[in-house]
């Protein structure tokens, strides 16, 4: 399935990819940290292609890991921001994770302002935020130039 972006000046087409490390790199570039987690848990991506030069702009993963449903990676570069893309690319995702039976997604929120404005919810507690936040709290950024949140969306 694809879609175009709403901006007619900068058409993007989205359409599920296999290329889980193109995804990551995506989300490396675009801000997110270089972990030493890999993409075996992947289950399913999308990317945005720019329809002009076929550049990767925007993806998103979806990754199964420790029996969680989680938003894995998900990055829109800053010339493509502001259009609606993430959100198509989430729509994407949570489409596929209803086609698959899952009743919640969880991910950890560089921008939580995007995610709350699409129906996810902080985690406060529990052993799905220590998962999902990881050694985040241990991180001399953390707080500081970085403040993760660990979320949820019932999907039911």
């Amino acid at each position: 399935m694809s879609r175009r972006d709403r901006d007619e000046h900068a058409p993007v087409t989205i359409a599920p990819t296999d290329d889980f490390e193109a995804v990551r790199a995506l989300g490396v570039a675009n801000g997110l940290e270089e972990s030493d987690r890999d993409t075996s848990g992947f289950v399913a991506a999308w990317a945005a292609r720019d329809d002009d030069t076929g550049a990767m702009v925007g993806a998103i993963a979806f990754e199964t890991a420790a029996r969680l449903d989680v938003v894995a990676v998900m990055a829109v570069n800053e010339s493509h921001r502001g259009r609606g893309l993430g959100t198509l690319l989430l729509g994407e995702l949570e489409a596929e994770a209803r086609r698959r039976g899952v009743r919640r997604l969880y991910t950890t929120a560089r921008a939580p302002g995007f995610f709350v404005a699409n129906g996810f919810v902080p985690l406060d507690e529990g052993p799905e935020r220590d998962y999902l936040l990881g050694d985040c709290p241990e991180c001399p950024q953390y707080g500081r130039e970085c403040t993760p949140r660990a979320m949820s969306k019932d999907l039911v």
